[in-house]
């Protein structure tokens, strides 16, 4: 972005339009009547204001400006530190101020008050923000504004600058309660022990093995390092876990409080089935800030993890489609699978979901916010499957 003068400034009052055409009535009258030494000061002042103002307007020349937070993904009440770097690339020195101006969503910077120093030539220089993140969330770190003058600060320039790098603020992890799920093991024998490798969940890359079957080669990854590679899959595991998360009831009752609640139950059970060894996936029907997928395929892996927790950032309270079309269209790498529902509360279009569960053998553990929203019918047809979110946490 071009720089602009900073708009209402005023440093003196030999810059204002009323008072440089006075100086100039005061320059033609003290010619006139021959008075030299007034003359003499006057053109001072004139080729001082000149002098000035082509200092400012090219302040900005071959000077460099650098700026980028030490890290990107962060969960609430952490500290994201923004450093800012110019460099003055000329002889002229100049005047600089550096201002970080946060949106006013998710994150707050803690210093606001601008940083200022004098840059000499060939001199670099760097300013330190602050930025506290308040809440789960995708966000922008917000506007930067670099102020270049001359050294006595009478003609400041600025540019302003949104910066589009991405902060993703996870949802708060807390401590969740134990419970038990139904199992799926392949000839009794779970984990790394299982004769049966599972094609959907590849772990990386070897050199290929003759005696490996031919569908096993990567032919992507081969065709990059010039000689044959195989997959390595992980082993049939007997606890896969889908979480799910509907938002069409959050969206329309408007609960934005129960809807971040149910995500850090949704971010807290991942944590926790991640680290006792599960593979965990992820899947909803809401919209993703950035146009990223819902579905995020079973993996036991800290990848994995990290994909579901950005995916729980960057979710909004609004429906893209309705989850059974995203359970039809992925439902052909959920097998063996159990899943975890969270919803605003129950009503008549889930049972429809929960007959679809049971078509395919799913056993499904229901959360929701709101339990004194399920309707009578809806309840008598699944006495005690349904679960208050809050019975998750310790």
């Amino acid at each position: 972005m071009k720089d602009q003068p900073v708009s209402g400034h005023l440093t003196t009052i030999f810059i204002a339009p009323p008072i440089v055409v006075l100086t100039l009535v005061f320059l033609f009258i003290s010619l006139l009547t021959r008075q030299v030494q007034m003359a003499v000061l006057i053109l001072m002042v004139l080729g001082l204001m000149m002098l000035t103002k082509f200092w400012s307007r090219h302040g900005f020349s071959k000077m460099e400006f650098e700026y980028e937070p030490d890290k990107t993904r962060v969960f609430p009440g952490e500290r994201i530190r923004v450093e800012i770097l110019t460099q003055n690339n000329k002889v002229l020195p100049v005047w600089i101020c550096a201002e970080v101006a946060d949106d006013g969503s998710g994150l707050v910077f803690e210093n606001r008050s601008p940083e200022t120093g004098f840059l000499l030539w060939f001199q670099e220089m760097r300013f330190v923000f602050d930025l506290m993140a308040v809440k789960r969330g995708c966000f922008n770190m917000g506007r930067v504004h670099i102020t270049v003058s001359d050294l006595f600060r009478f003609f400041p320039r600025e540019r302003v600058k949104k910066d589009a790098t991405d902060i993703i603020v996870f949802p708060k992890i807390f401590p969740v309660r134990s419970f038990s799920l139904p199992e799926h093991g392949f000839f009794g024998v779970p984990g790394a022990r299982s004769p049966v490798s599972d094609p959907v969940y590849i772990l990386g890359t070897r050199d290929y093995q003759s005696f490996t079957p031919v569908r096993h080669i990567h032919w992507k990854a081969s065709a990059r390092q010039a000689k044959l590679k195989e997959k390595v899959c992980e082993p049939s595991v007997q606890e896969k876990i889908l979480i799910v998360v509907d938002v069409d009831l959050f969206f329309s009752h408007g609960a934005g409080e129960d809807f971040e609640r149910m995500l850090e139950a949704v971010a807290s059970m991942a944590v926790y089935f991640e680290n006792r060894g599960y593979a965990v996936g992820f899947m909803t029907n809401a919209v993703i800030k950035g146009d990223k997928p819902g579905f995020i395929p079973l993996g036991c892996n800290v990848e994995t993890l990290s994909r579901i927790l950005e995916t729980l950032a960057r979710m909004e309270m609004r429906p893209q489609k309705r989850l059974a079309k995203v359970f039809a269209r992925h439902i052909s790498v959920l097998w063996g699978i159990n899943c975890i529902f969270g919803s605003h509360s129950m009503d008549s279009s889930m049972l429809e979901m929960k007959k679809f569960y049971a078509a395919k053998r799913i056993p499904v553990k229901y959360f929701v916010s709101k339990m004194r929203d399920m309707g009578e019918d809806t309840e008598r047809r699944m006495p005690g499957a349904v679960q208050p979110v809050e019975s998750i946490f310790l």
